[in-house]
C-alpha cells in the first residue's frame, strides 16, 4: 500500500476542502460542495469519496471517522463499490497465484466491464512502476486505485502518457466497479477507534 504522502481534508459546512492533495487534479477546484459528492466507498483504503462526475477523492485514513460523520450529516450514502484496480494490479503483489485464480480475476473484471485487452494494456502501462513499488514495499495483500496513482504520478512521462491523461483513464476504469448498498457502520469497521 503506497502511503508516502500526507495530506489533510477539511470538512467545512457544506463542502469538503482538499489541502495538500497528493495527486494533481487539473483545473478542478479544491473545495468540493456536498452536492457534488455521490458516495463514500466502503472497504477502500485510504477512504474514498466519489463525486457525481466520477472522480474518486481520497481522505487520510486518520480522518476516516470525520469523513463518516461528515457524510452522514450531509446525506451522502455509503456503498460497497468494487475497486477494479485492485484486480488489475493483483499480478504485481509479492505473492504467487494459480492459473485458476488469475483466470477468475480476468473473468471478474469482464463482469465489471473491463475487457481482457484493457486489463492487459493497463498492466503493461503500469507494470514497471508497480513492480518497482513492490520491490520497495514487499506489498503482498492489496494494491488499489490510490496505489497506482501514487506509483504513476512521478513517472508517467516514461510511459508516453501525461499524468492528467492517466488520472482520467484510471477514474474511468474505477467507475466500472459494481455497487452494493452499505452503511456507516460497515465503513467504520475498517477504521477502528484509536485506543484511548
Amino acid at each position: 500500500m503506497f502511503t508516502g504522502t500526507r495530506w489533510k481534508t477539511r470538512f467545512e459546512p457544506g463542502a469538503l476542502m482538499l489541502e495538500g492533495y497528493p495527486f494533481p487534479r487539473g483545473e478542478r477546484p479544491s473545495r468540493i460542495p456536498t452536492g457534488a459528492l455521490e458516495e463514500v466507498c466502503v472497504g477502500w483504503f485510504p477512504p474514498a469519496v466519489r463525486t457525481r462526475e466520477g472522480e474518486y477523492l481520497f481522505v487520510s485514513g486518520a480522518q476516516a471517522r470525520e469523513l463518516a460523520g461528515f457524510a452522514s450529516g450531509h446525506g451522502i450514502p455509503f456503498v460497497r463499490r468494487a475497486d477494479v484496480w485492485s484486480f488489475i494490479l493483483e499480478e504485481f503483489l509479492d505473492t504467487e497465484s494459480s492459473p485458476e485464480l488469475r483466470e477468475g480475476t480476468l473473468r471478474y473484471l469482464e463482469q465489471q466491464g473491463v475487457s481482457r485487452a484493457e486489463t492487459q494494456a493497463m498492466r503493461e502501462l503500469v507494470g514497471k512502476r508497480m513492480l518497482a513499488l513492490t520491490a520497495v514495499t514487499w506489498e503482498w495483500q492489496h494494491y488499489g486505485l490510490y496505489d497506482v496513482l501514487g506509483a504513476m504520478k512521478p513517472f508517467t512521462f516514461t510511459t508516453g502518457w501525461s499524468f492528467e491523461r492517466f488520472y482520467e483513464e484510471a477514474m474511468r476504469l474505477a467507475n466500472r466497479g459494481g455497487v452494493q448498498p452499505a452503511t456507516e457502520e460497515d465503513f467504520l469497521r475498517s477504521f477502528p477507534s484509536p485506543a484511548g
